[in-house]
């Protein structure tokens, strides 16, 4: 059985490099390619695992648009997958090179496993172009890697047979324990600037909020909102400091300098941080406010409350627990849940909602389940035909 693994994203290697592990350590031949959509933080990932993929297609180029990224890697995935000749490609999520990769191998009739499969906001525009991105790939997908079982019920109303839906948790909380592990054991080590700076925060007994915020509908003013709402709070609690990795995108520089945001006081403006000195931030903070997908994953993982900076979360098993606030990117009503989770300080164990550490291992083991059968199929196949008596030509 050998398996295409296919990452382009930070957020396709933290979720699929537990799982290419977990395959080749039960003996699952499971091939590493790279699209390197993204390759600076993507490369930090790699490093963190100690892993180096058997193919970079390196299709990243200055200002890449959706369109640059689906063609380059559709193209350049044919080749791969002519050369391999892969058994399954796995791919994880919503990225888009994980769609121009199922969407390869469709076209050459090669099976899809989908990881983190099921996740749907009900919009297509939310989050963009995200949610088509996943739900194409689900149409095509043979095997699918459900987090939660919103997850399941999903795939199930979307027609997929129950027995091609594996329930597995998300394997971005595999990758959380993995990276907290290692940081506690000092394997891992944490930007020294950012340790002074969080045991300053601590020193002064400031509250420390992680913030993020970088997703394509905030550009035409949402992230503006969000910045204003960031700083009233700031004004109206000194004890809050809030931490901002902000992402490089333009639009992200763009609003930052028309909001003056970074001379606002008990606002810390970081360059974007690698996956350990992220998970280092989670632990550290008291709340988060973000609108990224894997934050709220792993925040709520860690018992901290979320506020999700986004109209609408293809993950709402937070909100119906009361641990994640979904605000959308209104100024006033930002400030009003910022205000609220700030002032009531609730305290949450941590949790398994969206996984308990353990689904890279079960979908290996499901993988490995699959050679299994193909293996005493194979074997079935040549004792039946050693059985058979020798062909005789009986005629004249």
């Amino acid at each position: 059985m050998k398996i295409l693994t296919v990452i382009g994203t930070r957020p396709d290697a933290i979720k699929l490099l537990p799982v290419h592990i977990a395959a080749k350590a039960i003996g699952i031949e499971s091939v590493l390619c790279s699209t390197a959509q993204h390759i600076g933080m993507l490369d930090q990932v790699l490093d963190i695992f100690k892993v180096t993929p058997d193919f970079n297609l390196q299709v990243m180029q200055n200002n890449q648009d959706l369109f640059h990224v689906t063609n380059n890697v559709l193209i350049r995935m044919k080749e791969v997958l002519n050369a391999v000749k892969p058994d399954l490609v796995l791919v994880q999520g919503d990225t888009t090179t994980s769609f121009a990769t199922a969407l390869a191998a469709f076209y050459l009739k090669i099976p899809i496993g989908h990881v983190e499969a099921g996740l749907r906001t009900g919009s297509m525009y939310a989050p963009y172009p995200e949610e088509m991105n996943r739900r194409f790939i689900g149409m095509v997908a043979m095997y699918h890697f459900a987090a939660t079982s919103l997850n399941v019920a999903n795939l199930l109303s979307e027609g997929i047979g129950r027995a091609r839906i594996i329930l597995t948790g998300n394997t971005v909380v595999d990758a959380l324990y993995t990276i907290i592990e290692q940081i506690r054991q000092g394997h891992i080590k944490i930007s020294p600037p950012l340790k002074e700076l969080i045991e300053d925060l601590k020193s002064k007994d400031k509250t420390i909020v992680l913030l993020t915020a970088h997703r394509r509908e905030s550009f035409n003013g949402g992230l503006h909102n969000i910045f204003r709402a960031v700083q009233e709070i700031a004004l109206l609690h000194p004890e809050i400091a809030f931490i901002y990795p902000h992402h490089p995108n333009p639009h992200v520089q763009k609003a930052l300098t028309e909001t003056n945001i970074s001379k606002s006081s008990g606002i810390h403006l970081l360059p974007p941080l690698n996956y350990s000195d992220l998970v280092y931030c989670l632990l550290e903070s008291t709340w988060v406010a973000t609108d990224s997908g894997g934050i709220q994953e792993e925040a709520i993982s860690l018992g901290k409350q979320v506020i999700i900076l986004r109209e609408l979360t293809e993950r709402i098993e937070g909100v119906w627990a009361n641990m994640a606030y979904l605000t959308g990117t209104n100024t006033n009503n930002i400030i009003k849940h910022m205000n609220s989770v700030h002032l009531q300080q609730k305290h949450f164990s941590a949790t398994n909602i969206y996984g308990d550490g353990q689904a890279s291992k079960k979908i290996a083991s499901f993988i490995g389940a699959i050679r299994q059968e193909q293996q005493q199929a194979i074997g079935a196949l040549n004792a039946l035909i050693q059985q058979q008596p020798p062909y005789e030509n009986t005629n004249p």
